[in-house]
């Protein structure tokens, strides 16, 4: 059986080439869904999706070569629009977990756009995975999918990048906008992954990172002469400069771990040679700010590591020491002791903290005696009642302080349990006319002998009189007529 069958179409939702979608119902919960038909498969089964920011699918089949998707939807969200005063960091965030969870099950929309975004009360629902859609905003097109190649998840990473960098605006921060434009790359190769741009995201979101002026990929450590002159023969020249100028470059990039934070601060002062030298391959003469001579020429900038970001490194004018002394003398108040090389230290005493011995307590047999009594008096009781339940009182011999036990049938025996109704009784009992004494069948203690009379009800329907005289006849049997049976069997 199709288990998208069950669900009843209301009004069309949306028409976009040969997929249809419709506002529906399920009949059996009553809640509202959303019914995709399309020709194809589904690219998702029912389970194969969880997340957060994507409606549940309830409903995923295929037949005679159309598919259809059933998922959840609420008239309660609305697609987002650009400017809306929701949209910030977080919200950017709240997307992209969607398609990261969409990503890692395999699953790709093709046609994330503005209209698939839908919010309430600050939460975010990406509509329409599991059909297999095209793009067709252009913004929102990736550049391979423009060319004709089929969508996949770099082209859905691409998407939803450029769909919430127009959505946003300038309602997000300048590190969450130049993340997000990261996954703009030409080259899906060069795209983050869904998860990966989601880390990121999350990273700018909370201030924890800072992007690199330039890629990584760009990043070049200086390997050649530092102080402010050129090697001899013209090797090491900054390509590029201009006589008279001084190039200052200077990257800073910071690298989040799970618990802290790395702050590498690379700074790097090349001075090109004067103007008007002389022959080529001459010195020019190093300028005011050189580092000093005893460094080497090929040794590069250090690396200042910084792990307390609220803390500053030292400014780039800082000097260090030049010629360092090593101090042989001892730590003020330390003292030497005399000693030899074959001298050995002596063994600590052996303590020995031996527990005081303690006798083990008298064993008293009173709890246990009193616990067996328990169970033996608990064991006995319980069998009596038993006993007494399963049979019949005897016949008394004479009327005062004496209870009979009847047992009571019902006919046809398939009914529920029915009221039993006392119709008569004795002068004297406490049992008057009219008293619901048990649901049949069942066993009714009786504290009159004499006639008495009952009748059984179920529903509407009533049995015939059932008469007992005790103390004599201990069985009675409530009778339906056939339509109470036949009742019963129309309710099965």
């Amino acid at each position: 059986m199709n288990a998208g069958g069950r669900y009843q179409s209301q009004a069309l939702y949306l028409q976009q080439s040969d997929i249809s979608c419709y506002r529906g119902v399920d009949p059996l919960t009553g809640l509202a869904v959303l019914i995709y038909t399309f020709p194809g498969r589904p690219t998702v089964d029912v389970g194969g999706l969880e997340s957060e920011n994507i409606p549940g699918i309830l409903a995923s089949s295929h037949d005679d070569a159309v598919g259809q998707v059933v998922s959840a939807y609420s008239p309660h969200y609305r697609p987002l629009a650009a400017g809306d005063a929701v949209i910030d960091d977080r919200l950017v965030l709240e997307v992209l977990r969607g398609v990261r969870d969409a990503a890692r099950a395999g699953v790709v929309h093709g046609d994330l756009r503005a209209g698939r975004l839908l919010h309430a009360q600050s939460h975010v629902l990406i509509e329409g995975y599991g059909v297999p859609w095209s793009p067709v905003e252009a913004d929102a097109t990736a550049p391979e999918v423009a060319a004709g190649a089929a969508p996949g998840l770099p082209a859905d990473v691409y998407a939803i990048a450029a769909t919430l960098l127009v959505l946003a605006g300038d309602r997000m921060s300048n590190a969450v906008n130049r993340t997000l434009r990261t996954a703009l790359a030409h080259d899906p190769a060069d795209r983050p992954t869904a998860s990966a741009l989601f880390a990121l995201v999350r990273r700018a979101s909370a201030g924890a990172v800072t992007n690199p002026a330039r890629s990584f990929d760009e990043l070049t450590l200086p390997t050649a002469a530092t102080d402010g002159a050129r090697p001899p023969g013209g090797e090491g020249a900054v390509p590029g400069g201009d006589d008279g100028a001084e190039r200052t470059e200077r990257t800073s990039l910071s690298a989040t771990r799970s618990d802290f934070q790395l702050d590498l601060d690379f700074e790097l002062e090349v001075a090109a040679p004067a103007a008007g030298t002389g022959a080529a391959g001459a010195r020019a003469d190093p300028p005011a700010n050189a580092r000093p001579k005893e460094r080497q020429q090929d040794e590069p900038e250090p690396i200042t590591l910084n792990s307390d970001p609220g803390v500053k490194p030292a400014g780039a004018g800082a000097t260090r020491p030049k010629n360092p002394t090593f101090v042989k003398a001892p730590p003020p108040g330390a003292t030497y002791r005399a000693g030899t090389i074959d001298e050995t230290v002596a063994p600590a005493p052996i303590r020995l903290d031996l527990p005081p011995a303690h006798e083990p307590p008298r064993r008293s047999w009173r709890g246990p005696l009193v616990l067996l009594l328990v169970l033996v008096v608990g064991g006995g009781l319980a069998a009596l009642a038993f006993l007494r339940q399963g049979g019949l009182a005897p016949a008394p011999t004479t009327s005062s302080g004496v209870d009979y036990i009847v047992t009571v049938q019902v006919s046809p025996s398939n009914l529920p349990p029915v009221d039993l109704y006392v119709v008569k009784s004795p002068p004297g009992s406490s049992t008057p006319a009219g008293t619901i004494i048990c649901r049949a069948p069942c066993k009714v203690v009786l504290d009159r002998q004499g006639d008495w009379q009952f009748v059984g009800q179920f529903q509407n329907q009533r049995s015939k009189p059932a008469d007992v005289t005790l103390p004599g006849q201990r069985n009675v049997t409530v009778t339906f007529a056939g339509n109470a049976a036949q009742g019963r069997t129309s309710q099965r």
